[in-house]
């Protein structure tokens, strides 16, 4: 049994527990190595979501290995269908540490002089920490942890917060000056727990993992990773939990952090049983709590007012030509939309490979199109070519596409349970040997097509349309926007938007990347968050009503500056 995992001390201490476990169990196992995005990254800078996962998941689907094993705080809560958690090892402390630098005065957090050097590269732990102590300076320190350690020998910063779990594994837990508990810096959701991953159709993997899971630890798992989605938040989320199972019952405490040292604190509590299901229930009953609640830095003082329009700001980053209805919706729901196309569709010419794919459609056994601009391109292209749309099966990605091919007259329109490219590649009714035609943007994930050809089909691919990602002239446009009163949200229809407005920015980045982000779609909410948006909510259904719909509820219930 073939054990993947990144190559850095900390993962390979994680994998060894892990071949451990399996040799108990009398499973033969080697350990591959396999390099992520998180370690390519230059080591002056911050991670996103999944930098750690995702190398080690295309390999798992490609059959390269066989188990993926994983820091559970790593794991994006948006998981890919194929694949399963199959086990959490028994967890080591899931708390954080105060490492404080050689010779300083006992006493931790709360002894360390005026005007300490804190580093962490963690939003969630410089916010809890500015709660406590304001006047530390917080400092971004990036590296391994052994990195981290000689960096604060060296004066690079005063002290440093690290997960206990990771200096205890690697043998430094003679470094934690102080554990911070979880009520003052509630920890990552899953920190300290080892999630180990399959393939879901590996049923043989699959049963064997299954063996090395420990139960308390995969509810108080499942219980933080339900709060963390409940919440809106990734793993780069200023966002902490912890659950705790004892007699049966699950103690669940979540909170917020602002970068200013507002945070928000709180705990639920229920019975243990009916996992997964009690724990969406929990997360759902905290996150709500947590919304009408407001704490600030200093205990009995107010949190400062916050100057806003009578209206809420909110950035649409739609193309221009697709952007005025979106914009009339928000109006009606008293919103103040401001436009900034983060991306600009571009037909393709009379003679590409539409054409031709079009004109051999009936060749096919399935037309498949994963965007509403990508079906109003091919029905255009048919109009044109004389082309009869009926003479194979069609799937869309939702609705709104599906929409949008009714509408050229072809009315049975498969989609999948989950609005996703990858879904379709998973749950497409298709026998092996069938043959099926992608109609898609030029930005396309390769990922369902490779899914496709994985369970035997025939697969031909056309671009029905181009994507340009920040249209130049959009710049002005996102100044002005970032130059007046701060915007309320930011509004995604697309993962290329999410790149798109993050390149306009430029050296503003860290402004627009303050901006909470509204989704249509798991893959665009996955992609912001990936970016580190904070992510304040996903509409349910693929259309322009949903998205304003679901704006105009969050922006209107709650005041700008609480947590929603």
């Amino acid at each position: 049994m073939r054990i993947g995992t990144r190559g850095s001390a900390l993962a390979l201490a994680q994998a060894r527990l892990v071949a451990e476990a399996l040799e108990v169990a009398g499973q033969p196992h080697a350990v591959v190595v396999i390099e992520t995005d998180g370690d390519r990254r230059a080591p002056d800078t911050a991670w996103g979501e999944g930098a750690f996962v995702t190398a080690i998941e295309r390999s798992l689907l490609a059959g390269d290995v066989d188990v993926a094993v994983h820091s559970a705080k790593d794991v994006p809560t948006d998981e890919d269908p194929r694949l399963t958690l199959a086990a959490f090892l028994p967890r080591a402390d899931p708390h954080d540490a105060l490492v404080a630098a050689a010779g300083s005065a006992p006493g931790g957090l709360r002894a360390l002089p005026v005007g300490s050097r804190v580093g962490t590269d963690s939003p969630r732990r410089a916010g809890f920490l500015r709660a406590v102590r304001p006047d530390l300076a917080i400092q971004p320190l990036h590296g391994n942890v052994d990195t981290r350690l000689r960096r604060v020998e060296r004066g690079e910063a005063d002290a440093l917060v690290l997960a206990v779990a990771g200096l205890a594994r690697l043998g430094r837990g003679d470094r934690v000056t102080e554990r911070l508990p979880g009520d003052v810096v509630p920890p990552a959701p899953g920190q300290g727990a080892i999630a180990v991953q399959v393939r879901a159709g590996d049923t043989a993997t699959r049963e064997v993992v299954q063996a090395l899971d420990d139960p308390a630890t995969r509810v108080a798992v499942e219980a933080e990773r339900a709060f963390l989605r409940a919440a809106g938040g990734g793993c780069r989320a200023p966002i902490g939990a912890l659950a705790e199972v004892d007699a049966g019952n699950v103690r669940l405490l979540g909170g917020f952090a602002a970068d200013d040292g507002r945070t928000a604190i709180e705990a639920v509590e229920g019975a243990a049983g009916d996992f997964p299901a009690r724990a969406e229930e929990l997360a759902v009953t905290l996150a709500g709590r947590l919304a009408r609640t407001r704490t600030s830095p200093v205990e009995g003082e107010a949190p400062p007012a916050v100057a806003r329009a009578s209206r809420p700001r909110i950035l649409v980053t739609r193309p221009v030509d697709q952007a005025e209805r979106l914009a009339e919706r928000l109006r009606e729901e008293d919103l103040e939309p401001i436009e900034v196309p983060a991306i600009a569709v571009e037909p393709v010419e009379a003679g590409a490979a539409l054409d031709d794919a079009l004109l051999r459609l009936a060749a096919s056994d399935w037309a498949v199109v994963t965007s509403p601009n990508g079906a109003t391109s091919v029905a255009a292209a048919a109009r044109r070519l004389g082309v009869d749309l009926t003479t194979v099966r069609w799937a869309a990605v939702a609705g709104a596409t599906a929409r949008e091919l009714a509408a050229a007259g072809i009315t049975d329109v498969w989609q999948p349970r989950t609005a996703t490219g990858t879904a379709i590649g998973v749950e497409l009714p298709v026998a092996p040997g069938e043959r099926i035609l992608l109609l898609r943007g030029s930005l396309a994930d390769p990922l369902l097509p490779a899914e496709l050809r994985r369970r035997g089909c025939e697969v031909r691919e056309a671009v029905a349309y181009r994507t340009l990602e920040a249209p130049a002239a959009s710049r002005s446009a996102l100044e002005r926007a970032l130059d007046g009163p701060s915007p309320d949200a930011v509004l995604f229809a697309s993962a290329s938007a999410v790149r798109g407005i993050l390149t306009l920015a430029a050296d503003r980045r860290a402004e627009v990347l303050a901006i909470p982000a509204i989704c249509i779609g798991p893959e665009t909410a996955r992609e912001a968050r990936a970016a580190g948006f904070r992510l304040l909510g996903e509409a349910a259904t693929q259309s322009t009503d949903a998205l304003a719909t679901l704006a105009g509820r969050l922006l209107r219930a709650a005041p700008l500056g609480e947590t929603r």
